[in-house]
């Protein structure tokens, strides 16, 4: 492997010849660099035990150092100097793109079938798209851009490099890799002669058969990594769907549904029975609506998911409505009311009594807004009571 070019005396030299960093900042950077990598290291280590599967080497370099140090831009008071913000100068001087990667843009088969995880863990590269014959790959460090060639040789294909930042290649690495190898090793298990027991088209076909049990760990690790990933993008909904041939699983972020996961048919009903079990709904009725819901413990929040099935042409569909506290619970300052309309609606949920309506599309803000406000009123001296169906 080519030696790496974030070396400490090329990146400082480059951000102060670009007036990012001073001589100041130079000196305290060579005082704390190690005491900085030492905490970083520690924090890491924390987090890669948690995790399964091959990591690379973690070990914090002179970007993730000077980012620990909270520089501000010098000219955007407040700013910090990030890691994306020094990894997009290093692009510009290597003279190569930039690519913000987004995981809401990205293809799992792309991602996931193009190189082996070990050699993209490896090597920090992600494959994020082919377009008209070429294919887009994001890279950390430009000193790798050799290895593109075998890459090349072995899809035989055309490669476009681009820099990106290190935290989101192994984010994006790490979820969609973990999510593929779960909805692989369960479509090998899941996989086998039968009739589609989904198909309500083919309904008079169905002969009696064992149902696959929803604690098979392949499944669970699916739907904890589906879980996690609708967490990470402030998703409001995930919409899981049968199709003919597949199974669409989607997200609503901002009030709009982005298609993530095409998966295979075999793999639909036993993540609906997983789903099923975890809000304690009946496994076995497949041809009525459903409602529940789950409590999930989210990085020491406590969350809730509701749940609604209902059965359609190829299945049971599911609806999940995330209710995550860290975007429910807000300050009603913060929520989008003008300066007057929120003066107002402090003085509507003071009042002693009365009603008011809150209204609007989905995705508009009507739970936030709800959930902020009973924050806002709650306290000892008040008996609060939601009336909820589902609660």
């Amino acid at each position: 492997m080519a030696e790496s070019i974030y070396n400490e005396s090329y990146i400082i030299e480059l951000l102060i010849r670009r007036r990012l960093l001073n001589e100041g900042q130079r000196n305290q950077i060579s005082i704390k660099k190690n005491q900085q990598r030492h905490a970083l290291q520690l924090r890491r280590q924390k987090i890669t035990r948690k995790q399964s599967g091959g990591m690379p080497d973690n070990t914090p370099d002179i970007i993730d150092i000077i980012h620990s140090l909270h520089f501000e831009l010098p000219d955007r008071p407040g700013r910090e100097l990030s890691a994306e913000f020094i990894i997009r100068q290093v692009a510009d001087d290597q003279g190569l793109p930039f690519k913000k990667l987004d995981p809401l843009e990205l293809d799992l088969k792309t991602v996931t079938k193009t190189i082996p995880q070990s050699f993209a863990l490896k090597h920090l590269l992600l494959p994020f798209e082919i377009k008209n014959g070429i294919l887009a790959v994001a890279l950390y460090d430009p000193a790798n851009i050799a290895i593109l060639s075998d890459i090349e040789r072995a899809n035989q294909i055309k490669i476009k490099p681009y820099i990106s930042a290190k935290a989101d290649i192994l984010k994006i690495l790490a979820e969609f890799y973990g999510f593929q190898s779960s909805i692989s090793a369960a479509e090998h298990d899941l996989q086998g002669p039968g009739v589609d027991l989904g198909n309500l088209e083919q309904y008079v076909n169905i002969s009696s058969a064992a149902e696959i049990a929803s604690s098979d760990q392949h499944i669970t690790s699916a739907v904890d990594h589906m879980f996690n990933y609708a967490f990470e993008q402030h998703a409001s909904d995930i919409h899981i769907e049968p199709k003919r041939d597949s199974c669409q699983i989607r997200l609503r972020i901002d009030g709009i549904l982005h298609t993530i996961y095409k998966l295979p048919k075999v793999v639909h009903s036993a993540i609906i029975s997983r789903i099923k079990s975890l809000s304690r709904l009946n496994i076995a009725e497949k041809r009525r609506p459903q409602d529940g819901r789950i409590k999930i413990n989210h990085h020491g929040e406590e969350a809730e998911i509701r749940v609604s099935t209902i059965p359609v042409a190829f299945g049971e569909k599911a609806v999940l409505r995330i209710l995550d506290p860290t975007v429910l619970f807000q300050d009603l300052s913060h929520i989008g009311f003008s300066p007057r309309d929120l003066e107002v609606y402090k003085e509507v949920i003071q009042a002693p009594h009365g009603i008011f309506l809150i209204t609007g599309p989905t995705g508009s803000g009507k739970s936030t807004t709800l959930y902020s406000t009973l924050k806002n009123i709650a306290s000892p001296e008040k008996n609060i009571i939601t009336i909820e169906d589902p609660i």
